[in-house]
């Protein structure tokens, strides 16, 4: 996989006590979830491996390790969105990371899927968790529709900061977006998220596949600034 990035000074937020204490309960609560849902993971292997004879026989060795790899999948996902069983990394990395587990997820054992990241510009914070769960979505989309019973194939993100907009655009060179005509469900997932920071989100049939855009303005219009 490919992984390109191009990295900005990131600014300095302010601070105050009441935003810190409000900070530090949340991430007391956070690292508590984490703790658990690590515990639960572990719990959940740990027991499967009991089963008698489920290793001696190749089938069972199969079954086996496809659920530990989709376990470890899943929890790296989790952490990409949400810091659930370790503490997240930068946008960057956390894209990255959303990205190939859910390419992998998705995917068939024997597709061949080529995935291509490139981060332009320094993304606000308080965007970050709403690009990261439209890249989860459109990526997740790329593979279930457009790139469906492809051998090989691409997924190619971009997201990219002009100063007052940021754009999250996601394409496959799959078949070609062939859905309902109002996107279906997946596509009101994302027209919601970009509702909620007065964007929107588009989807569209290009000449080599599907292109899926976000697009988030860095000051909400029915908002004043400050």
């Amino acid at each position: 996989m490919t992984y390109l990035s191009a990295r900005s000074p990131r600014s300095v937020a302010s601070w105050s006590p009441l935003a810190t204490g409000a900070a530090e309960e949340e991430a007391i609560s956070i690292g508590l979830l984490r703790h658990h849902t690590k515990n639960a993971l572990q719990r959940i292997l740990s027991e499967v491996s009991k089963v008698r004879g489920l290793e001696e026989t190749r089938d069972g060795h199969r079954v086996l390790a496809e659920l530990e790899r989709r376990v470890m999948l899943s929890a790296a996902l989790s952490n990409a969105l949400f810091g659930l069983t370790r503490a997240p990394g930068g946008l960057e990395d956390r894209l990255r990371s959303t990205a190939e587990a859910t390419v992998e997820l998705m995917a068939d054992p024997d597709q061949i899927l080529r995935v291509e990241i490139a981060v332009e510009g320094d993304v606000p914070a308080a965007l970050h968790p709403t690009l990261l769960r439209a890249a989860h979505e459109m990526v997740g989309n790329a593979v279930k529709h457009g790139l469906h019973a492809r051998l090989m194939g691409q997924v190619r993100i971009v997201l990219a900061d002009d100063g007052d907009w940021t754009r999250l655009t996601v394409e496959d060179d799959g078949w070609g977006y062939a859905g309902a005509r109002d996107g279906g469900e997946g596509l009101g997932l994302l027209r919601a998220l970009a509702a909620q920071h007065g964007g929107v989100t588009t989807l569209r049939r290009i000449q080599a596949g599907t292109r899926a855009t976000m697009e988030l303005p860095h000051h909400r219009p029915d908002l004043p600034l400050d």
